[in-house]
C-alpha cells in the first residue's frame, strides 16, 4: 500500500487540474454566449464540449475531495453513483465529439439540405448525446461488481477487474465514438477529395495567343 502522501499529493494536482480546466470551460462560454459574432452551430458544439468536459472534471474533484476522508476505504452506494457519474462524464465527452464530426459533415458533404444546419438539428443531436452518454454506464449496474472501490486509486470506477464490464466500457465509452469520428472524417476527406478532382477535370483551358510583335498601334504612323 502506497503512503498517504502519495494519494494526498495526486489528489490536489487532480483537484487544481480540475479548477482550471473548468475555468477554460467557462471562459469558452462566456464568450460564445456574449458576443453576436461567435453565435453559431458550431460554437453550440463546442460549448456543449465544455459542459461535459465541466461535468467530469466537477465529478473528478468530488471523487478526489472524498480521497482525502478518513472512511475513503467505505464502501457506499454514494461510492457507486460516482463511479457512475464518472463514467457518464467520460461517455458525453466522446459522443460530444462525435457530434461535432457530424456537424461537419452537413456542412462539408450535405450543404445542399440546409435543414441539416439549423439550431433545431444541433439542439437534437446534443440532447441525443446526453441521452445515450447517461444510458450507457447504466448497464454496467447489472454486471456484477463493476463499479466497486479501487484501493488503487481509491475512488469508485468502472473497474478492470471484471472483464466483462471493462470490455463494454472500453466498447461503449471510447471504441464507439472515436470509430464514428475516424469514419465520419474519412468520408469528408474522401467527398472533398473527389469535388477537387472534378473541378480539376471540368477547369477551361487556358488559351495563350502567340505574341505579334508587328501589330501596329492605334494612329501609330
Amino acid at each position: 500500500m502506497l503512503p498517504d502522501l502519495y494519494y494526498t499529493i495526486g489528489s490536489s494536482f487532480r483537484i487544481i487540474i480540475s479548477v482550471i480546466g473548468i475555468a477554460f470551460c467557462v471562459i469558452i462560454i462566456v464568450i460564445a454566449v456574449t458576443h453576436q459574432q461567435c453565435r453559431n452551430v458550431i460554437n453550440l458544439l463546442g460549448c456543449n464540449t465544455c459542459v461535459a468536459v465541466s461535468f467530469y472534471l466537477i465529478n473528478a474533484i468530488v471523487t478526489s475531495i472524498y480521497s482525502f476522508r478518513e472512511d475513503w476505504a467505505f464502501y457506499a452506494p454514494q461510492c457507486v453513483f460516482r463511479g457512475y457519474c464518472l463514467t457518464a462524464g467520460l461517455a458525453v465527452i466522446g459522443y460530444s465529439y462525435s457530434i461535432q464530426a457530424i456537424c461537419r459533415l452537413f456542412f462539408a458533404v450535405f450543404y445542399k439540405h440546409k435543414h441539416l444546419q439549423t439550431y433545431r438539428t444541433h439542439w437534437i443531436m446534443i440532447i441525443i448525446q446526453w441521452f445515450i452518454g447517461l444510458l450507457v454506464p447504466v448497464v454496467p449496474f447489472f454486471i456484477k461488481d463493476s463499479y466497486e472501490l479501487e484501493k488503487e486509486s481509491r475512488a469508485c470506477r468502472l473497474t478492470s477487474h471484471t472483464p466483462a464490464g471493462s470490455l463494454y466500457g472500453t466498447i461503449t465509452i471510447y471504441v464507439a465514438p472515436l470509430s464514428a469520428v475516424v469514419i465520419v472524417y474519412g468520408i469528408i476527406f474522401y467527398r472533398v477529395r473527389q469535388s477537387t478532382r472534378r473541378i480539376w477535370a471540368i477547369a477551361p483551358t487556358v488559351i495563350r495567343l502567340p505574341a505579334n510583335n508587328n501589330v501596329a498601334a492605334p494612329n501609330m504612323k
